[in-house]
């Protein structure tokens, strides 16, 4: 049996009387596009906000898999997270406006260099041949997102739905084992919606990456998703294949409404 890469055991996040989430256990395999679906205020932010350490949870364990061993993420400081190599988009955009596409995804790729601060003054032959390497690396993953034809262009200027697509591809430029992404359908038209749900697709299949995501656009939910987790009032309610999802009745009940694929209430 494989080793999840993320284990969430009984997860309880409250705030003063109010219970965000109860005591929630779910396992996301690695490789896979695992989507957390609910209806608005089942916890799912709260949820990803306890993963990347926002919030620490009253009770329960979370612990990424990697091939360095076991970690306990409710042990770690948010930068630690980062370097287990976790990443995160969020609801707004957190660009740099003023810098072009090409820029805001190689500001992202600092991470990967390693010449002395006298190798980067100076020029230095190390220096020089990591700025080359990380350029054709960003070129190559504008190319994965569909942004090569934006490379030069000033972030301000792109309509909103490429610059969702421009802080995913910076997100996906620290090479991360696992992205967490917070609706990042938000905002979007259906035809944008499509063409991220191409982009994700294509994305983690370069990568290998694992994407565990928040959406409410369940056509895209449903077009990309190896495994979706449902919450309802904080707690569990199912998981399962797509296909298993849109037939479960609690689900049906609870947030697809009518039995109609794609339509929330």
């Amino acid at each position: 049996m494989r080793t999840p890469l993320l284990s969430l055991s009984g997860v309880h996040m409250a705030f003063g009387g109010i219970v965000a989430v109860q005591n929630l256990s779910v396992d996301v395999m690695p490789g896979t596009v695992h989507a957390l679906i609910g209806p608005n205020g089942a916890g799912k932010t709260t949820l990803l906000n306890c993963i990347s350490r926002f919030y620490t949870p009253q009770q329960g364990a979370i612990v990424l898999n990697t091939t360095s061993g076991a970690h306990d993420m409710l042990a770690c400081s948010a930068h630690q997270i980062a370097r287990l190599g976790v990443a995160r988009t969020f609801q707004n955009l957190e660009l740099f406006a003023e810098l072009t596409v090409f820029d805001n995804v190689l500001i992202a790729r600092s991470t990967a260099m390693h010449a002395s601060l006298a190798e980067v003054l100076f020029g230095l032959p190390r220096h020089r041949r990591e700025e080359r390497a990380e350029r054709q690396y960003t070129e190559q993953l504008l190319e994965t997102a569909g942004l090569a034809e934006h490379a030069r262009t000033v972030v301000r200027d792109l309509p909103y739905g490429t610059q969702k697509l421009v802080e995913l591809a910076r997100a996906m430029a620290i090479e991360p084992t696992l992205m967490l992404l917070d609706e990042p359908a938000a905002g979007m038209n259906n035809r944008e919606v499509q063409a991220l749900g191409v982009t994700l697709k294509k994305l983690q299949a370069s990568s290998g990456a694992t994407l565990l995501l928040i959406e409410h656009s369940m056509p895209l939910v449903m077009s990309i998703s190896d495994t979706i987790t449902v919450m309802h009032n904080g707690a569990f309610l199912a998981q399962g294949t797509p296909r298993e999802i849109e037939k479960d009745p609690a689900v049906v009940q609870a947030y697809l409404g009518g039995g109609k694929s794609g339509k929330r209430r």
